[in-house]
This record gives C-alpha cells, sequence and structure tokens, in this order.
C-alpha cells in the first residue's frame, strides 16, 4: 500500500512539473515569436520560436548570420565546454539581433542576463526591425547612405561647395565663361581682325565694327607713292 502511495505521489509530481515546463517554455516563446513576427520576412515562419532547433535557425536568419552555425548546436551535446562554447556563440547572435532593431550593447546584455523582459520589450516596443545586423555593413566604413551626397562631390541636385576666398567658382557644365575685366585705366583691347578668306575678298566686318571706306576710283588707294615718269 505504502508503494502504490509513492508512485502516486511521484506521478503527480512529474505532471505538475511537465505542466510548469510547458508554461514557462510557452512564456519564453511568446515574445519570440512575436519578434520574428516584426523581422518578417526573415522571421517567417514565425511558428518557428515554438520548435527548439528550428528556432535557432530562423534565429541566425533575423540576425543575418550564415546558416551553417546551426551546426554549433552540435556542441550542446558536450558536456560543460560545449555548453560554454554555445553560450559564447549565441550573445554573437544576441548582439546581432539587437543591432538589427537599431539597438546597441547594453539591450544585448539585457536579452543575454533578463531574456524574459527584453524579448517582451522587442516584440511590444517600439523597435523596428532594420535587417540583419541594421544593415550597418552596407553603409559602414565611411560610406554615406542613399540621398546624401559624398563630401568633395557635388550630387545632383545640390549646389556645388563654395569656392576658396579671393578665386571665382569654376563654371558649372553647359555655362559660358564671363567676358575679361578691362585693363587697368578703361582701356579695353580691340578684338582682333578677321582672317581674309580666300579669293581677295575683304571678310564681312564682325558685329559691332564699322566697314572699311571703299577704295577710290582707279583702284589707287590715297596714300599710294605716284608712279614714276
Amino acid at each position: 500500500m505504502g508503494h502504490l502511495l509513492a508512485a502516486t505521489s511521484s506521478g503527480g509530481g512529474a505532471g505538475l512539473f511537465l505542466v510548469v515546463f510547458l508554461f514557462l517554455y510557452v512564456l519564453f516563446a511568446l515574445p519570440v515569436w512575436g519578434t520574428y513576427q516584426k523581422a518578417a520576412p526573415q522571421g517567417d515562419p514565425a511558428w518557428a520560436a515554438f520548435v527548439p532547433i528550428y528556432q535557432f535557425i530562423v534565429l541566425l536568419r533575423v540576425a543575418g548570420k550564415p546558416k551553417n552555425w546551426a551546426w554549433f548546436l552540435l556542441l550542446l551535446i558536450v558536456p560543460y565546454v560545449g555548453s560554454l562554447a554555445f553560450f559564447v556563440i549565441s550573445i554573437l547572435v544576441l548582439n546581432d539581433v539587437s543591432k538589427s532593431f537599431g539597438h546597441g550593447g547594453g539591450f544585448t546584455a539585457g536579452l543575454v542576463l533578463l531574456p524574459w523582459i527584453f524579448w517582451f520589450i522587442l516584440w511590444l516596443g517600439k523597435s523596428e526591425y532594420r535587417g540583419p545586423a541594421g544593415l550597418a555593413g552596407a553603409y559602414g566604413g565611411g560610406y554615406p547612405e542613399p540621398g546624401y551626397p559624398q563630401q568633395g562631390y557635388p550630387q545632383q541636385g545640390y549646389p556645388p561647395p563654395p569656392a576658396a576666398s579671393g578665386y571665382p567658382p569654376p563654371p558649372q557644365p553647359g555655362t559660358a565663361y564671363p567676358p575679361p575685366p578691362p585693363a587697368p585705366g578703361g582701356y579695353t583691347a580691340p578684338p582682333p581682325p578677321p582672317p581674309t578668306p580666300s579669293g581677295g575678298q575683304p571678310a564681312a566686318p564682325m558685329p559691332g565694327m564699322a566697314p572699311p571706306p571703299p577704295p577710290p576710283s582707279g583702284g589707287v588707294p590715297p596714300d599710294a607713292p605716284p608712279a614714276p615718269q
């Protein structure tokens, strides 16, 4: 009779432990499910948050890590050392998850130390998914974001940088050069004479110039010396 009561009590304790375990598992997986929904399509399918191994594979996609990192799950088979190594890898993945939602190292520490709180913040808070690891690699290293001109190179729609003091800015493509300033004293150099075309015919005067006087009758210019007798 005593053995029967002991077996009944042990069976009830195991059932209670199973119920508590399932409750805690769902409680921890629920904010991950909501976070995967915010990270769609990288977080699809969101129900993977309730599947132990599949949850880590989708988490790698949300964080922007390679899929072959899923093999690190085999480290859990190795006691002690394997669990410690997988814990370090999990910190790296959670750090990229934090960056993907626009947060820094402090939020990563919260995901590691207080996951049941910070996963709910990711799900129900105002954090927005910005792409795997926040797309930091696409605009890092000194490259400007789209829509912003690069320093030193004028972009279309943006005015050129101001010229240095004492020097006029260079003309833009398609702009005529301004006329040269007049010489000191108000004297302006006359334009060069037009070239004479072949055939001895005088060229047409340039705009703004008076035509030359016609030669006198006989074809002898007035300043020519008299012909010898």
